[in-house]
C-alpha cells in the first residue's frame, strides 16, 4: 500500500505549511475544497516585508555624507557626496536607489535610521529571530513571529492557509510562525504542490486516516489532516492565479524582481493574503564589499520601483505597506579587507502611501560610539512594529510585542 508523510501539529506550528507543501502525498481529488476559496475583505490591508539577510551596510544604504568621521572611517566603501541622493544635510541615499527617492517624491516613502534593540546580538541566526519574534529573550522559545501573533490575535477561527505566504523560501520563516496559522512557503509556486495519491489503495488510506481524525481524543490529527487538505487545495488556486498573471510592467530579470512579481500576482488575485514575505540575500559584505552591495541596492530598487508601478496599476496600492529590515548592521569602521563585519544598528525603509514620508529619528553618532566602536541604537525596532501594528494595522500591539512600546510617529 502506499504511504503517506502526516505532519504533527507542532511540525505545523512551528514549521508552517511548508514542511509538508513539496513532495507530500496527498490526494489531488481533495483539490476542490472550499478552504482554498476565501477571498481579501474589502479594502483588507496588507504587509508585504523584504528581509535584507546577511546585515546590511547601513552607512552605505544611507551614507552619512555631511559627517567628517565618515570619510575617516570609510575609504573603499564610501559613497562620493557627489553621487549621494541627499535627503537633508546629513545624509541621503545610496545612489542606485532612484526609484526610491521617486517614491519619496510621491509621498509613499520613509526611511528610519538607527533602529536596533538593547543588546545587540551579532549571531546571523540569533539576530534574525530576535527581529522576527520581536522578542530579544525568549526567541523561538516563545513560538510565533510578531505578524504570525499578529493573525493569530486578529483572525481567530479561520483555517485559512493563504493568510500569511512566504515567497523565496523552502520553508515558512519564523516571523510568519503561529500558534493557530501557519503560514505557507515556496521557492516557486510551480514548486508547491502536493504529489497526489492517484491510485484507490491510497486514496483509501487517507480516508481512513480522515475517519480516524474526526474520533474523540484525535485533535491533533483532526487539525493536521484539516490543515494538509486546505494547503493542497490552496497550493493549486496560487499556481492558477500566479499563471495567470499577466503585467505590462517589465520586471528586472532577478530573483528577488521574481518574488515581486509573483507577490503582486498573489494580491490582483484578490486572495485573502495579510502578509507576503520576501528576502534577498548576499549582505554579509565581509571583504571586496562596494560592487558586491551596489549590485544588491539597484536589485532591489529596481524590484521595489517595478512592484509598485504594478501595484498602482492593479489599483492595489492604496492597501499595502511594505517594510524592510535586516538581522544587523555593519560596522562603522572598514575592516582590512574593503569590507564590514557585523555591527548594530541599521535603517528601516517603508513605502506606501500608509507611511509619513521623510526622515524618522537622528543618525547614530559617528564619534560618541559604544565601547566596542559600534552604533549606539536610536530607536527599538519594536517602536516601528508598534506603529505598524496600530497604525496599519488597527490593533493592539502590546500583547503581540510583549511589552509597552510607543509607536514610532511613522505611519499617517
Amino acid at each position: 500500500m502506499s504511504r503517506m508523510r502526516i505532519a504533527t501539529r507542532r511540525d505545523l506550528l512551528k514549521g508552517g505549511l511548508g514542511v509538508i507543501g513539496v513532495g507530500s502525498s496527498l490526494p489531488n481529488f481533495l483539490l476542490n475544497t472550499g478552504l482554498a476559496g476565501q477571498a481579501a475583505e474589502p479594502g483588507q490591508r496588507i504587509m508585504v516585508v523584504l528581509q535584507l539577510n546577511g546585515g546590511h551596510d547601513g552607512m552605505s544604504d544611507v551614507p552619512p555624507y555631511g559627517e567628517p568621521k565618515y570619510a575617516e572611517y570609510r575609504t573603499a566603501t564610501r559613497i562620493p557626496e557627489n553621487e549621494v541622493i541627499k535627503l537633508n544635510p546629513q545624509y541621503g541615499l545610496h545612489p542606485n536607489l532612484k526609484g526610491c527617492k521617486e517614491l519619496l517624491d510621491q509621498g509613499r516613502f520613509a526611511v528610519v535610521v538607527g533602529t536596533g534593540y538593547p543588546n545587540f546580538d551579532y549571531s546571523h541566526f540569533e539576530a534574525m529571530d530576535i527581529w522576527e519574534t520581536a522578542n530579544e529573550t525568549e526567541r523561538r522559545k516563545c513560538g510565533a513571529g510578531w505578524l504570525g501573533k499578529y493573525l493569530d490575535l486578529t483572525v481567530q477561527g479561520n483555517p485559512d492557509p493563504k493568510l500569511a505566504i512566504g515567497v523565496g523560501f523552502h520553508k515558512t520563516p519564523v516571523l510568519l510562525w503561529a500558534k493557530d496559522h501557519p503560514g505557507l512557503a515556496f521557492n516557486s509556486p510551480d514548486a508547491f504542490r502536493f504529489s497526489g495519491l492517484g491510485d484507490e489503495p491510497g486514496q483509501a488510506a487517507y480516508r481512513r486516516i480522515n475517519e480516524t481524525a474526526g474520533k474523540s481524543g484525535q485533535v491533533d490529527l483532526q487539525f493536521v489532516t484539516r490543515t494538509a487538505i486546505s494547503a493542497n487545495a490552496a497550493s493549486e488556486q496560487l499556481r492558477q492565479v500566479t499563471s495567470a498573471y499577466q503585467t505590462p510592467i517589465e520586471y528586472p530579470n532577478t530573483g528577488l524582481a521574481a518574488s515581486m512579481r509573483t507577490i503582486a500576482g498573489l494580491i490582483a488575485g484578490g486572495l485573502s493574503t495579510r502578509i507576503y514575505y520576501t528576502a534577498i540575500g548576499g549582505f554579509d559584505t565581509h571583504g571586496n564589499q562596494k560592487p558586491q552591495h551596489d549590485s544588491l541596492m539597484a536589485q532591489i530598487d529596481g524590484a521595489v520601483s517595478a512592484f509598485w508601478k504594478d501595484l498602482d496599476r492593479q489599483g492595489s496600492s492604496n492597501r499595502v505597506l511594505m517594510i524592510t529590515f535586516s538581522e544587523f548592521g555593519r560596522t562603522v569602521k572598514e575592516n582590512g579587507s574593503q569590507g564590514t563585519d557585523h555591527g548594530s544598528a541599521q535603517p528601516m525603509f517603508l513605502m506606501g502611501p500608509g507611511v509619513k514620508p521623510g526622515c524618522h529619528g537622528k543618525y547614530p553618532s559617528l564619534t560618541d560610539l559604544r565601547p566596542d566602536g559600534q552604533f549606539k541604537m536610536e530607536i527599538d525596532f519594536r517602536s516601528v512594529y508598534a506603529a505598524i501594528l496600530e497604525k496599519w494595522l488597527m490593533t493592539a500591539s502590546e500583547p503581540i510585542l510583549g511589552a509597552k512600546h510607543d509607536p514610532l510617529d511613522c505611519i499617517a
